[in-house]
């Protein structure tokens, strides 16, 4: 996913920027693609786009006299993909803004378009049975109020997650678990990225999953998938090791109803995302 979209102009100036993603070491990143535009003057890329790995960052490039355009994204990224943006980008920016960036006047709309290139949208199923804190975990994901009671979910409920990660637009589908509705799940995680499997950590729970983690290979086999021990706050409750040993996915533990665990299910889920994305790639 796209971390950050740069055009500089002929003396090396920033014309534009945006980032997906806060960093403390901004300014040395900018100083970096300064440096690095000065140096692909003194190169013929011919209108191609290249890139380069620095840290856990890819940084892809492109030139067309007088201006350079920076991608930064994750490695994991397919290269192919992020070229096709920067073609779009590259293209977008000529035909409607070069004449006004020439003229240092506004670049209205561009700030628009540029997030239609560059922002994913990712797909994340959350699956489980009845009563082992899908909702609740779906509420603590987008920051809400945490529910003091169970309301089953009827059917499916679809919302998005408030803020960006790395630049990918997370829509979340809470799946109800009643049995019932047990004939839409198939349909119901087509096309998910990611699918995360809730247990309550019990043994009974967590052996009755196992056939959900089976259903999201056969359906969604591109899909990575993760495990959640919910409710470890309860003495019952199976370690998230074992709860992984017996689903046969990396598991991680959660008490839904704890809001410090917010930012670490966020993290786990957009390491699922990158993992799953270079999974696809290396197959």
């Amino acid at each position: 996913m796209i971390r950050g979209v740069y055009v500089l102009g002929e003396q090396e100036n920033m014309i534009y920027s945006k980032e997906y993603t806060k960093s403390e070491t901004r300014a040395d990143l900018v100083e970096f693609l300064v440096n690095l535009t000065h140096f692909l003057k003194t190169m013929e890329l011919e209108s191609k786009t290249e890139f380069m790995n620095v840290a856990g960052s890819r940084i892809f490039y492109s030139q067309r006299e007088p201006f350079t355009f920076i991608f930064v994204a994750d490695k994991a990224d397919d290269a192919t993909q992020i070229e096709e943006k920067m073609g779009q980008l590259v293209d977008s920016f000529l035909r409607d803004y070069s004449n006004l960036a020439l003229a240092n006047q506004s670049l209205a709309g561009f700030d628009e378009k540029v997030d239609e290139i560059a922002v994913t949208m990712v797909k994340v199923a959350i699956l489980g049975f009845a009563g082992v804190g899908k909702t609740t975990t779906l509420h603590l994901l987008r920051g809400e109020t945490l529910p003091l009671v169970h309301d089953p979910t009827i059917g499916v409920s679809i919302k998005k997650l408030p803020e960006e990660i790395s630049n990918a637009n997370i829509v979340l589908w809470d799946l109800a678990g009643q049995s019932r509705f047990s004939i839409l799940w198939a349909k119901m995680i087509a096309n998910a990225q990611v699918v995360v499997i809730v247990t309550d950590s019990t043994l009974e729970n967590v052996l009755r999953s196992k056939k959900l983690v089976s259903l999201v290979k056969d359906e969604v086999p591109d899909a990575k998938v993760i495990g959640i021990a919910n409710k470890q706050d309860l003495p019952t409750a199976l370690t998230p090791e074992r709860v992984g040993q017996i689903l046969g996915v990396a598991t991680y533990e959660l008490v839904a109803i704890d809001i410090s665990y917010r930012d670490r299910l966020i993290q786990i889920i957009r390491r699922a995302i990158l993992e799953g994305k270079a999974e696809v790639k290396n197959a």
